[in-house]
C-alpha cells in the first residue's frame, strides 16, 4: 500500500492550525502500545519510540496519543518521536476511582460517535455526561443508537434523547443488519477524524466493520448473565475508510469521569436550565437554595424535570471538584519548586 500522510488528515491540520512544515519529517499515531508507537508516514507504518525527554520528563496526557501529530526522525523501518505537536482538540477523561488524573482517549478528532447500544445499554445520563466533555473539548457530538433490530421502541428512546439533548443529533441503526448505515456514510468527510465512544458491547467494533465494509476489528457476543460486553477492543486505533474519512475505534469504557478545562460546559449541555438561569437574581447563582433562582423556581413548578436538574447539579460538582484539585496540584507544584530554587541558593550560599 502507498501511505501518504495527506490521507490521514495532514493537509486538514494545516489548515486548522497553520502548520507549515516539511511532511517527510512527519507522522501520525495510529496506535499506542505501552512505550511503543505505530506511526504512519510517507514511507510506510513505522515502530516509533520517545526521545528520552519525552518519556522521562513528559506526564502521560502530554505524550503521543493516538490520533496526534508527532514530528520524526527515520531510522530505516523505525523512527524516534521528537515532537508531539499542538492538538487542535483532545477527548480526555478522568481516570477510574479517586485519582484526579487525566486519561487523553484520543487526538485531533473532529466528530465524535457516541455509541449505545438499545439492548442494555442505553442511558440518557451517561450520553449528558458524554456530551459535557465533548462540549468542553470543542468537538461536535453525535449519538448513535445501535441494535435498533432488538427493542421495538427504538424511535421512542431517540425522542428522549431529543428532550433532554435538542441540540445533539441521534441516529438509529443496526450495525450487524446494516440498518441506517448508509445514513451515517454520509455524514463521514475526506481527511477528517471521527471516533467511536461508549461502553463495552455497545457495537462499536461492529459498527466499524460495517463502515470498512470488511471485518477490521474482532466482536465478541454481549454476556446475557450482566448484560455487559467484553472488551474486544483493548486499545485505540486509527482506520482509513474506503472514502477517505478516519475513524478511530476505542476500548468501552463504564467509567467517564470529567476532566474539564471549563466548568460552564455542564450548563452548555443544559440548554433548558442555561436559559432558566439567564432569568436568575444573581449571576453567580448556585440554582441550590439562593432567593430569586429562576432554576429552582422551575423545578417547584414542574417546568423542569426533576432528573434532568439533578444530573445538572451532579455533573457541575464533579467538575468544580476536579478543577479544584487540579488548582491545588499547581499550587503544590509552584511550592515545591519554589523551595527546590531557595535550596539551591542556600546551598550555593555555603559554598563561599
Amino acid at each position: 500500500m502507498d501511505y501518504n500522510i495527506n490521507q490521514y488528515g495532514w493537509r486538514y491540520y494545516c489548515q486548522l492550525t497553520n502548520h507549515n512544515q516539511d511532511d517527510s519529517a512527519i507522522g501520525r499515531i495510529r496506535s499506542v502500545n505501552k512505550t511503543n508507537f505505530d506511526v504512519i508516514t510517507n514511507d510506510g507504518v513505522l515502530k516509533g519510540e520517545l526521545t528520552g525527554q519525552l518519556l522521562f520528563s513528559a506526564s502521560n496526557d502530554e505524550r503521543p496519543q493516538t490520533g496526534d501529530w508527532v514530528t520524526i526522525q527515520i531510522f530505516e523501518t523505525q523512527c524516534i518521536i521528537t515532537e508531539v505537536l499542538p492538538r487542535h482538540t483532545v477527548i480526555a477523561r478522568k481516570v477510574a476511582g479517586r485519582k484526579t488524573d487525566k486519561q487523553v482517549i484520543a487526538a485531533n478528532v473532529d466528530v465524535a460517535f457516541i455509541v449505545q447500544g438499545l439492548d442494555r445499554d442505553f442511558n440518557v445520563r451517561r450520553l449528558e455526561r458524554m456530551v459535557t466533555a465533548l462540549t468542553d473539548a470543542q468537538i461536535a457530538p453525535v449519538i448513535l443508537l445501535n441494535k435498533a433490530d432488538l427493542n421495538t421502541e427504538a424511535e421512542q428512546l431517540k425522542a428522549q434523547i431529543k428532550d433532554n439533548l435538542p441540540q445533539v443529533p441521534s441516529y438509529t441503526l443496526s450495525a450487524i443488519n446494516q440498518q441506517g448505515i448508509e445514513r451515517i456514510m454520509d455524514l463521514l468527510e475526506a481527511e477528517r477524524t471521527y471516533v467511536l465512544i461508549g461502553s463495552s458491547g455497545a457495537g462499536k467494533s461492529t459498527l466499524l466493520n460495517s463502515l470498512m465494509g470488511k471485518e477490521t476489528q474482532k466482536t465478541n457476543e454481549v454476556s446475557e448473565a450482566v448484560g455487559k460486553g467484553k472488551h474486544t477492543t483493548t486499545s485505540r486505533e486509527l482506520f482509513v475508510l474506503p472514502n477517505g474519512s478516519l475513524v478511530i475505534d476505542t476500548a468501552g469504557v463504564r467509567e467517564f469521569g470529567l476532566a474539564l478545562e471549563n466548568i460552564e460546559a455542564v450548563a452548555l449541555t443544559f440548554d433548558d436550565i442555561s436559559a432558566l438561569a439567564k432569568q436568575c437574581r444573581y449571576t453567580d447563582c448556585s440554582h441550590v437554595n439562593e432567593p430569586g433562582c429562576a432554576v429552582v423556581k422551575a423545578l417547584d413548578e414542574g417546568i423542569l424535570q426533576h432528573d434532568s436538574y439533578d444530573s445538572f447539579i451532579k455533573l457541575r460538582s464533579e467538575a468544580e471538584h476536579y478543577a479544584a484539585t487540579q488548582q491545588d496540584k499547581k499550587r503544590k507544584g509552584r511550592d515545591l519548586s519554589k523551595l527546590v530554587r531557595d535550596m539551591k541558593r542556600q546551598n550555593i550560599k555555603k559554598r563561599y
